[in-house]
């Protein structure tokens, strides 16, 4: 049974650190490289704070961070724009947290993530980063919804190519498959032009690549599986939703054909 004081006192300290954090990256950023080991080590620490500000900003919640919202973007921004890639993947997984905190205000700072969330999600190797860069858009996509149609041609088309590659991870299916349905949901019946390449593509998934993980013998293909099929779900069903304010006659030739 929690004590509602400790809570308070908890967020207190969480306060304290995230301010703490904030001021000690901030620092980091304008601090002049001596040499490439300095530039090394100042590395490392940025990493670590862009860490504990992603999780002080899960623990303080919306009302906790907002006040805070311009630095911890400032931040994101200067080291997505630095040489450490190392860090880029938490600063794209701060963002999307930051997205689910403080909710449609992060539409305010869209314009300005956008380059790099972008970057990363048309990157062709698709590797870590191309993932987080998924799970951070849906983050937004939750959190902005209509506000992110002007976005919408860049991600549907890259998360579309991305599934049609062949090169595209198993893993990354799953993440992939549930983005187009976020968007789905966030903009409703404005998903309706990218409607038919979609379901396309969520039949060619059914079709093709749930048979094709076969070993149910092997515990970790089974979890693919799942996911697998819980990402066409979730997009089936966010296209589903989102074209229910589509006019009806084009929402029902779509499933139709479909289905």
């Amino acid at each position: 049974h929690h004590h509602p004081a400790t809570m308070e006192q908890v967020k207190q300290v969480v306060d304290e650190t995230l301010r703490y954090a904030i001021a000690r990256a901030s620092s980091t950023l304008t601090s002049v490289q001596r040499n490439a080991f300095h530039q090394e080590s100042v590395f490392e620490v940025q990493s670590y704070l862009i860490g504990v500000i992603e999780a002080s900003v899960a623990v303080l919640g919306g009302p906790g961070v907002t006040s805070y919202g311009k630095d911890i973007i400032n931040i994101i921004l200067t080291i997505l724009h630095s040489p450490n890639i190392a860090a880029h993947e938490d600063c794209l997984r701060t963002a999307g947290q930051m997205a689910q905190e403080i909710g449609a205000d992060f539409s305010g700072y869209m314009a300005h993530i956008w380059p790099y969330l972008g970057g990363y999600l048309k990157d062709v190797n698709r590797g870590s980063s191309y993932m987080t860069a998924v799970l951070a858009i849906s983050d937004v996509a939750r959190a902005i919804e209509g506000r992110i149609l002007n976005y919408c041609d860049d991600i549907v088309g890259s998360l579309l190519s991305a599934l049609s590659s062949p090169t595209l991870e198993s893993r990354a299916k799953p993440p992939t498959l549930s983005c187009l349905g976020d968007i789905a949901l966030a903009i409703g019946g404005r998903f309706t032009r990218y409607a038919e390449p979609t379901m396309t593509l969520l039949e060619q998934a059914t079709l093709f690549d749930m048979p094709s993980i076969l070993d149910d013998t092997i515990p970790a293909q089974t979890m693919l599986r799942n996911d697998l099929w819980e990402g066409i779900l979730v997009a089936y069903s966010g296209v589903i939703m989102g074209l229910r304010e589509a006019p009806p006659v084009q929402f029902a030739n779509l499933v139709k054909v479909h289905m």
